[in-house]
């Protein structure tokens, strides 16, 4: 156990990562430089390796210093969240509980699900990254996300994952009410219209891509690739944009006045949304709070629009 980095040198090393130089994660810390120059030289000596390189324009981390930036991080959030929850049964200190999600979650379950949360753990402090699930995956491995809900599709790695399916959701296409195109009936009515469509690799929309190949052969429009549904929806109601979304979103935006749902005859796939988290990684004891909570309203909630 000698041998293994000291707690405040894995501390010295995160902050300086975080604020980009020494001086400023000295001036973060309260500490002098010189002091955290030597933390950052006995890890380096510790580990038999330079773990970052020093210039003007501050450091940058070289190939093992970011290898072990990873391990680094995980250890630390996890050590966080294990003093968090001893505190937290003891009720002597707040808590933080980290989740992604889709847009979904966030417009229908969530505002009522960390209401009722609260009521429970009034203490607790809640960090949300909303994004669609590929996104979040990362900061999910990285141990900065307590857990994830999003659509999951075969192209999704969940080897270090536990997954646990929450709902489906059926999607369509939308429109504003008056859209030229509102009443088209077969995508092939629509390879002149504008289109708006989510930007991803894998999930829900990696698996309908097929849906669209056509579409993508003889568009006549450009198309506009984008995870933001704000600039989504400002896109379909102000410049004639059509885009598929949840139709569980129609009612929660409290736009239905303002969309309408395209009536075409191809069939798109029900979307599973899961629950994932990570399979190293005991859940604290507020994360399996929330997500008691969260399957509860799942279950009670309209997905199919």
């Amino acid at each position: 156990m000698k041998y293994l980095p000291k707690l405040h040198q894995l501390k010295v090393f995160q902050e300086v990562i975080h604020y980009g130089s020494i001086r400023a994660a000295a001036r973060a810390m309260n500490q002098s430089q010189p002091a955290l120059t030597r933390n950052i030289r006995e890890l380096e000596q510790l580990l038999g390796t330079a773990l970052m390189t020093r210039g003007t324009r501050g450091v940058e981390l070289t190939e093992p210093g970011r290898m072990f930036a990873v391990r680094m991080q995980l250890i630390m959030e996890e050590l966080q969240r294990a003093t968090d929850e001893i505190k937290q049964v003891n009720q002597q200190t707040q808590s933080n509980l980290s989740i992604g999600f889709s847009s979904l979650i966030a417009l229908s379950i969530f505002p009522q699900t960390a209401e009722q949360f609260k009521k429970h753990h009034p203490k607790t402090t809640l960090r949300i990254k909303e994004a669609q699930l590929s996104a979040l995956l990362p900061a999910l491995w990285e141990g900065r996300l307590d857990f994830a809900i999003g659509t999951i599709s075969s192209e999704v790695p969940l080897s270090d994952f536990i997954e646990e399916p929450l709902f489906k959701a059926r999607f369509g296409i939308i429109c504003r009410k008056g859209h030229p195109r509102m009443n088209c009936s077969s995508l092939e009515q629509l390879y002149d219209a504008k289109w708006y469509l989510p930007e991803t690799d894998m999930g829900y929309y990696k698996q309908i891509n097929f849906i669209f190949d056509s579409l993508y052969r003889e568009r006549k429009q450009c198309v506009v690739l984008s995870d933001s549904l704000v600039c989504g929806l400002n896109m379909v109601l102000r410049s004639d944009y059509l885009t598929v979304i949840a139709l569980g979103m129609v009612d929660a935006l409290g736009l239905k006045q303002q969309l309408s749902i395209l009536p075409i005859s191809e069939s798109f796939p029900l979307a599973t949304y899961s629950l994932v988290y990570s399979r190293k990684t005991p859940l604290t004891l507020t994360a399996r709070k929330m997500i008691e909570i969260i399957r509860w309203n799942c279950q009670k909630y309209n997905w199919y629009g």
